[in-house]
């Protein structure tokens, strides 16, 4: 960690923010409290609105070494799993017109010392143009728009909650996904993506830092239309599409594709054998996809080296069963991560690797 870094911990208000903002999906308030209660039972929930919800963190929580140096713990963010970004908040400006609440920016953050701006909006359809806010917000810094920053880097966070008023707050800079300005995936939907199943398979092997091995077979349970398979065709992977329905036609001529036009309950489960990725995106309730990935996985001795899976949430009772849904993936000698993306509708993505340890 450079000096820049650690005199800026130990400075007044960063050290001393008890507040956390967490920019969710619109919807998945209830859940993310939900999960709170479950993981951080001391955390006290405040301010709720749409995309943002704020809980006070105990003081003797705050004065932890994990809190103090990352702003806020990796940790948390993942067992939240709803969590698509979390800030120390620094406190709100309100103001008639831009300008004026700049100047009182000012006046809020005095002389602290930042490495990057980022701006954006509580609710994504509010009509704000965060370009000027970003403008005028770098110029105080002295450093450029849309800059690339690096590892371990102090990024103050501008979330435009309406027109008139903006949060501030703080974050560290110790990876990719925390240079997503709001957390929102910064990735593009491509003009020839067949659906967005492409993007966010893009946003998952991002967020989870996935690594494909060229040439590997995947088989895709759920795959019509067909853009999470055609996102793999561009890894270089050869693809086993399963659905009843049709598949896009750019793809059923492609020469690494093949269709199995059946229900995945209809695959018969030696065909999933050599297969070193299994993915899974079906509309059906989430414990019956665990159930399908269980019946290809437990039994078989040989077994894929990961699962990505789409798991839809219909109702909110579905996040007391995360950590359920984790311990089978164990139990089938895999290593499981969930997190809701932020390109996805009310569905979480689970990601398991095997366990080195284990065939």
């Amino acid at each position: 960690m450079n000096g820049q870094i650690s005199e800026a911990y130990m400075s007044s208000p960063l050290q001393q923010s008890e507040y956390l903002l967490i920019g969710c999906k619109h919807g998945s308030e209830s859940a993310l409290e939900h999960r709170q209660r479950l993981t951080f039972p001391t955390f006290q929930k405040l301010y709720w609105r749409k995309g943002l919800v704020t809980f006070r963190i105990p003081s003797h929580i705050v004065s932890k070494p994990e809190w103090c140096h990352f702003g806020v713990p990796d940790k948390v963010l993942e067992q939240l799993v709803f969590a698509r970004i979390g800030i120390r908040s620094l406190g709100q400006v309100t103001g008639q017109d831009e300008d004026e609440r700049i100047a009182t920016t000012q006046q809020l953050l005095g002389t602290l010392k930042v490495n990057a701006v980022h701006v954006w909006k509580r609710d994504p359809r509010l009509q704000v143009d965060t370009a000027s806010i970003q403008c005028k917000l770098a110029s105080l810094y002295s450093f450029q728009r849309n800059s690339v920053t690096s590892e371990q880097n102090l990024i103050l966070n501008c979330v435009v909650d309406s027109v008139d008023r903006w949060w501030f707050g703080w974050h560290i800079g110790s990876g990719p996904t925390c240079q997503w300005s709001g957390g929102y995936y910064p990735g593009l939907m491509p003009d020839h993506g067949i659906s967005r199943a492409w993007l966010k398979l893009d946003e998952a092997i991002a967020r989870f830092g996935i690594q494909f091995h060229s040439g590997e077979r995947v088989c895709e349970l759920g795959a019509a239309p067909g853009g999470a398979c055609q996102r793999l065709l561009e890894a270089n992977l050869t693809v086993v599409g399963v659905d009843p329905a049709t598949m896009n036609p750019q793809l059923v001529k492609h020469e690494h594709f093949t269709h199995w036009k059946k229900r995945a309950r209809d695959i018969r489960i030696r065909e999933f054998a050599d297969f070193d990725w299994i993915l899974t995106d079906m509309n059906i309730d989430p414990a019956n996809t665990i159930a399908s990935l269980e019946r290809i996985l437990s039994s078989r001795p040989q077994r894929p080296r990961g699962i990505i899976a789409t798991l839809k949430l219909s109702e909110i009772a579905h996040a007391d069963k995360l950590d359920q849904w984790c311990a089978s993936c164990a139990s089938w000698g895999y290593q499981a991560r969930v997190q809701q993306l932020s390109t996805g509708g009310q569905e979480i993505c689970l990601v398991a690797q095997k366990n080195s340890s284990r065939n």
